[in-house]
């Protein structure tokens, strides 16, 4: 049961990212969204994964990870943005 509620949570979480990635992608507008926050949430979602392997925790593990992995692009269009 203990593991049901850390899946459906991380499936939360992590996928809550999905739709500022599509609209990011399709407006190629993330002006709205500060660096400063895109930057601490990568670095946590890194450590909170790193912080899962310690522990052997999967769903810590693999949700971070996906979590980490929807943020990617839309750091990287905010480092384009700021670029230009």
């Amino acid at each position: 049961m203990i593991d049901f509620l850390g899946y459906t949570a991380g499936l939360l979480t992590s996928l809550s990212a999905y739709p500022q990635l599509r609209y990011s992608y399709a407006s190629k507008d993330v002006s709205s969204i500060r660096l400063g926050f895109l930057a601490t949430l990568m670095v946590g979602l890194f450590l909170w994964a790193i912080y899962g392997l310690v522990l052997r925790s999967l769903p810590i593990v693999v949700f971070n990870t996906i979590g980490f992995l929807l943020w990617a692009p839309i750091f990287w269009l905010k480092i384009k943005e700021r670029r230009r």
